[in-house]
């Protein structure tokens, strides 16, 4: 891929050295404008471990990275519930940012990190790589293209192949133990905002802005010696008219692939992530493959915020729709908790409380 050169120089140091520390440490260090000077995590290990992985050096002292002046662009990968002070404590030192998503936990939060960037004038970017990535990032592109008229519907799946859950107590996995946090709703967004956001995201770059939200969320219940797999459904509606179909979880033993967008001309679909995209058309007897390009979406994500910095514009990833893919997982869980349709008004839920924070199970029905 063609990388291009900037005018300045970022240094940067990386904030979180658990496992999309170490992946954005590696993209940094890849660009040649860019050059990671610190890994920081509270875990001396675990700094010392990333850093040495690229060279650079560990530190366990966040004030020694915003003290620091050859520091410009903080990338902030540590637990969501960190996020808010961590940008704060950035902005006012006069970094920009990369935020990894769920950006956090309430509207409240969202608003505050918008603010506290602007008011420092900084750029700030949210880590919703998905929309850069192959399928994903070819499909945005066709539909801008006008390759299928106007985009009306969609259905985007977050689903895998499930085993079988036995009807008897479980123990926690080896994800659970590493990640304790990740699985505590009083520190994390539970899997709507930690997982299927990245879909809530793309399908807003396709749609546009929600008008009204619907989710039901359906499994956990006993059958004999079984219990049913967990799965989360949404039906969401949109200002332009078009309407999707979100879907989150597992089937016992089928992977669930196929997402798609349909248009008044066409239909475009894809099985994974890295394509190819089919187009399908009625004039075609079979559907047309597309290729995606093997561009790496974390370096599209990082050129995206690099190029916004030096052009004085805000990222595709801005803050303002990091807070509204916020807006929009929250209120799944505000309309399965009700019982009903949210409204939305101008990207944003009537009925949710601006610090409204979901506490409930990290699955929901776990």
């Amino acid at each position: 891929m063609t990388r291009e050169r900037y005018e300045m120089k970022y240094g940067v140091g990386v904030i979180g050295s658990g496992g999309m520390g170490g992946l954005w440490s590696k993209v940094i260090a890849s660009h040649p404008d860019c050059e990671v000077l610190f890994m920081y995590d509270p875990n001396p290990d675990a700094a010392e471990a990333r850093a040495k992985e690229i060279g650079t050096q560990p530190t366990t002292s966040l004030k020694e990275i915003l003290d620091h002046s050859d520091v410009n662009l903080t990338l902030i990968c540590s637990p969501t519930f960190t996020h808010p002070d961590l940008v704060r404590q950035s902005a006012a030192s006069g970094k920009h940012i990369l935020c990894e998503k769920p950006m956090a936990l309430t509207l409240a939060s969202c608003q505050q990190m918008i603010d506290d960037c602007s008011n420092a004038g900084v750029t700030i970017a949210v880590g919703q790589s998905i929309r850069f990535w192959g399928a994903f990032r070819k499909i945005r592109e066709l539909v801008a293209e006008g390759l299928i008229g106007t985009p009306c519907l969609a259905q985007v799946h977050r689903m895998g192949r499930a085993g079988i859950k036995r009807n008897i107590p479980r123990k926690p996995g080896p994800q659970q133990e590493r990640r304790p946090w990740r699985f505590d709703t009083r520190y994390a967004g539970g899997n709507i905002l930690e997982s299927v956001v990245h879909e809530l995201d793309f399908t807003r770059s396709i749609l546009g802005e929600a008008s009204s939200a619907y989710c039901e969320v359906t499994g956990n219940e006993p059958y004999g010696d079984n219990r049913s797999p967990v799965v989360i459904q949404a039906m969401i509606n949109f200002e332009a008219g078009g309407q999707a179909t979100i879907r989150q979880g597992g089937i016992v033993g089928f992977p669930c692939k196929g997402s798609w967008v349909a248009g008044t001309e066409g239909t475009l679909s894809f099985d994974v992530w890295e394509g190819p995209v089919f187009h399908h058309h009625p004039d075609l007897e079979e559907p047309r493959v597309l290729p995606c390009d093997a561009a790496y979406a974390y370096d599209l994500e990082l050129l995206d915020l690099l190029n916004s910095i030096e052009g004085d514009h805000e990222p595709e990833n801005s803050g303002i729709n990091g807070m509204k893919n916020i807006a929009l997982g929250l209120s799944m869980y505000k309309s399965i908790e009700l019982g009903k349709r949210i409204e939305f008004k101008d990207g944003f839920p009537l009925e949710l409380p601006f610090d409204y924070q979901y506490r409930g199970l990290n699955n929901i029905k776990e």
